[in-house]
């Protein structure tokens, strides 16, 4: 009968010791600034720009928003979320900024349902998307469009942003929307007259 009560306080105990660590989780996701009007627009086939998947580095590619404590520390958030996977995140974003500042040609996220091919596919690889603790966010890896007919790079370079926003969740999240305006502004100053 000891072993019993010991054993159900000890349960009780455990129980109330879980309850008091799992905390409530708070979920983001990157949102286009450049919002698309409400129209439906017909699809030109003859001029789609595929959008690849996007390629983040390893400590991005998970749930768990990481915050840079120094040049190589980082602090991974438990209770702050990325609802879906960041890297698609990203392509979404950049699909519709891209479709908003080049409305001549057709942004659709690799892969896409359609029968449809794509002359030109872009590619874009995140080594740094991250937050520190005085809020400064930096943006950088490298993007390149290639011309899916001939099997030839178009056009393409390495990226480096940053910016100071709030050094908060929500406020580091802002400024990632803010860095992803920027490079679609970057990437579509550079290919509107190459394709």
């Amino acid at each position: 009968m000891y072993n019993s009560r010991a054993l159900l306080s000890a349960t009780t105990l455990a129980v109330i010791f879980l309850a008091g660590c799992s905390g409530k989780s708070d979920y983001y996701t990157l949102q286009p600034r450049l919002l698309p009007r409400h129209e439906l627009r017909s699809i030109k086939t003859d001029h789609i720009v595929g959008i690849g998947e996007v390629q983040v580095a390893d400590y991005l590619d998970k749930k768990e928003l990481a915050t840079r404590l120094g040049h190589s520390r980082m602090q991974i958030r438990q209770n702050s979320l990325w609802a879906g996977a960041l890297n698609r995140n990203i392509q979404r974003v950049l699909k519709v900024n891209l479709s908003q500042l080049i409305p001549s040609r057709t942004f659709l996220a690799y892969p896409w349902e359609e029968p449809v091919s794509d002359s030109h596919r872009l590619f874009v690889t995140v080594d740094q998307f991250d937050g520190d603790s005085n809020g400064t966010v930096t943006l950088m890896g490298h993007w390149s469009l290639v011309d899916q007919r001939e099997n030839r790079l178009v056009t393409g370079e390495d990226f480096r942003l940053t910016e100071r926003g709030a050094p908060d969740t929500a406020g580091i999240v802002q400024t990632q929307n803010r860095l992803l305006e920027r490079l679609s502004r970057i990437i579509a100053g550079k290919i509107r007259n190459r394709i």
